[in-house]
């Protein structure tokens, strides 16, 4: 997606006015994302590799779909927006949590609400440009990568994993399904 406009938020998720996206950065604002932990009927976790000409993250691991809330859309319009978009799936997405996180992303402190939500697929992931390759793990490996390997997954995803861990960790020890 080109530059548009996100929601400017305050300190409690509440809007307060409009910018482009691309001037985030620059005016340190705090806007809001959306994040999708996809998994399979046989509890595997999808987890995507972006591109290396991405800005922030490149070569990462990261979930199967993260991005921006457009200025007047909801979190989960945006999830299911950035899960089609980036990986081809349509599926219902369960709401997990919306936490605040700050990282800093190539120097630079990035501020957001994320809203993080749980989809089941069994489709093959179709990536766009933005991504470069996938893989699925289960709850367990994916902990375990993200303790031996943390340099290869994104901030954004092991700050999400931290947030949701407890509900996913219920869900897939649970067999509970969507």
């Amino acid at each position: 997606m080109a530059d548009h406009l996100v929601d400017i938020v305050n300190e409690r998720d509440e809007v307060i006015g409009s910018d482009l996206k691309s001037r985030k950065a620059e005016l340190g604002f705090i806007s809001r994302a959306s994040a999708v932990f996809l998994h399979d009927s046989e509890g595997n976790i999808v987890v995507c590799k972006r591109a290396p000409h991405k800005k922030f993250s490149p070569n990462l691991y990261d979930l199967a779909a993260v991005g921006s809330v457009c200025a007047g859309e909801a979190y989960e319009e945006a999830a299911k927006r950035e899960l089609l978009e980036e990986v081809g799936i349509s599926c219902d997405l369960t709401l997990l949590d919306v936490h605040y996180q700050e990282a800093v992303e190539g120097g630079v402190m990035m501020r957001h609400f994320c809203g993080i939500f749980l989809g089941r697929s069994d489709e093959e992931p179709i990536l766009n440009d933005e991504l470069s390759s996938w893989k699925k793990l289960s709850f367990q490996q994916l902990v375990e990568e993200l303790l031996s390997e943390p340099d290869a997954y994104c901030p954004g995803l092991v700050n999400d994993f931290r947030c949701v861990e407890e509900k996913l960790s219920r869900h897939f020890t649970n067999g509970k399904s969507l």
